[in-house]
This record gives C-alpha cells, sequence and structure tokens, in this order.
C-alpha cells in the first residue's frame, strides 16, 4: 500500500473486484492464507494472524466459541478486521518482520496507544471491505431513509444492523444517534456532527425511560421494536428549551435477551 493510499480506499478497491456480499473466504483463498475455525474459549480471542517464518505463510485464526464463524455476520467482520491486518502495508510488514506480535482483540476502546490505533486501523478496513461506499450509498438512494432499509442492507451486505447502522453514521448519510445498551444502562452512544443533540437524556447511565428502548428494558415490551416508532426530544436527549422537548424523531429498536440497539434520526 503506498503511503498516500488509506486503509479505506485500498479495502474498497478490493470490494469493487468482487459481488456483494464480500466473498471473504474467496478472498482468503486466493491470497493463500490458511483459516482455521476452532473454539479457542470465550475468555480468549475473536480473531488472531498469524505469520509463519518457516513456511512463509499468514495464517488467521476465528474462534468459533465466540460465534465468529465465517458465515456469521460476527465472524465475518472478524475475518475483515484479520484481513485487514494482512493487507494493510506497515501492518502485514511489521508481522512478518516480528515488529508486530500477534495479538488478541483486547485493545482499550478508548485508548491512545499505538495496538489501539493498529486495531481501529483494521476495523476500518473491515466495514469499508464488506459494506464499500460506493455502492452502499447507491442502495442507500433507493429508497426514503428508515430502519426496514438499513436491516434489509444488512442483509443484503450479510453484515450486522449495527455494523450498517455505524457505516452510515461515519459517512454522516442522514443526522442520527446509535445507542447501545445491557440491562437498562447505556454501553455506548455515537452520533454524527450534525445531529442535534450530544447526549442522552440521562447521559451515559440510564436508558431513558420513555424511549423504545426503555420501554423494552422497564416494561418488558417490545412491540414496538423493529419499527420506525415516532419519539419526542424531550423524552430521549438532554435538551434546553421546550422547543426542543417537542421535536420527533424515529427510533428503530432491536432487541435480544437483556440487551438492545437503537437508531435515532429526525423526523421530516
Amino acid at each position: 500500500m503506498n503511503n498516500g493510499m488509506g486503509a479505506n480506499w485500498l479495502a474498497e478497491q478490493i470490494a469493487l473486484q468482487y459481488s456483494i456480499p464480500i466473498p471473504l473466504v474467496e478472498i482468503v483463498s486466493e491470497e493463500e492464507i490458511k483459516l482455521t475455525c476452532d473454539d479457542y474459549g470465550k475468555d480468549t480471542f475473536d480473531g488472531l494472524t498469524v505469520y509463519e517464518r518457516e513456511n512463509d505463510c499468514f495464517y488467521i485464526h476465528l474462534n468459533t466459541a465466540n460465534g465468529n464463524r465465517p458465515d456469521s455476520t460476527k465472524g465475518r467482520f472478524t475475518l475483515a478486521h484479520e484481513l485487514g491486518h494482512y493487507f494493510i502495508d506497515h501492518h502485514r510488514i511489521a508481522l512478518i518482520n516480528g515488529v508486530m506480535q500477534p495479538h488478541c482483540h483486547t485493545y482499550n476502546p478508548f485508548g491512545s496507544n499505538e495496538a489501539w490505533i493498529i486495531e481501529r486501523e483494521a476495523d476500518d478496513f473491515a466495514a469499508s471491505l464488506l459494506m464499500p461506499w460506493l455502492l452502499l450509498k447507491q442502495d442507500l438512494r433507493q429508497e426514503k431513509f428508515n430502519g426496514t432499509v438499513i436491516l434489509n442492507l444488512s442483509k443484503k451486505y450479510n453484515v450486522s444492523f449495527s455494523a450498517m447502522s455505524i457505516r452510515c453514521l461515519k459517512y454522516d448519510y442522514i443526522p442520527m444517534m446509535l445507542v447501545y445498551a445491557v440491562d437498562g444502562m447505556v454501553k455506548w452512544q455515537l452520533h454524527n456532527k450534525d445531529f442535534p443533540f450530544w447526549q442522552l437524556k440521562h447521559g451515559k447511565a440510564l436508558v431513558p425511560e420513555n424511549s423504545v428502548m426503555g420501554e423494552y428494558f422497564n416494561h418488558d415490551d417490545d412491540s414496538d421494536c423493529w419499527n420506525d416508532e415516532i419519539v419526542f426530544a424531550g423524552d430521549c436527549f438532554y435538551t434546553f428549551s421546550q422547543e426542543q422537548n417537542n421535536l420527533k424523531f424515529y427510533e428503530y429498536c432491536i432487541p435480544y435477551k437483556n440487551k438492545a440497539f437503537s437508531m435515532f434520526w429526525q423526523k421530516d
């Protein structure tokens, strides 16, 4: 990869050589990488890339104990991430020279150390490989934005709903906020620069009780999940005026056991 060539650009160029969904196992085979999918235990790693000098060969290990099958959405993202370590020049060269040791995915998501930067580059590569923006933006323009569109596109590209929505957020397709919660507590939230609010009603603590996600956690009510439900800014976000309180937004919530993921965007 040339110095002026970013990981995202490289991944998109590779992706455009294939059809959607991107055939990752085919890419692995064409590059003569050895892929091993096995149970390495739940508290170990998701994926691991190793270079063996004796064989002059790269090996990618996927941990099926954590759901990383090559045909699952999680496994596909993990495999695409590991391919990032192979295709990004300074990652691959560092592995070959022993400068970068094979490492498990235990980096600090809010850190600034070298390992975190390397992992973030591989994540960005994976997103661009699986969801090349040149193709994805054309698909998005076919219909008015809504939760079902994102759900259907995630199925088409064989990625998770969260991965697809994060991709749209990072490219500022529309102003949006994404929230992931466990047991009624916010684990993380993301919003792009044009979204009118910067935090939820209770900050990074409790899920807003009058949101769809809040109804799911507080009343075990999923009747409004999997739909574009209208919610009010005053119920969901930290606002500054009554006028802001009355602004209408859509929330599309996907629940799973004690977890939930919501996508918010403003109603036209």
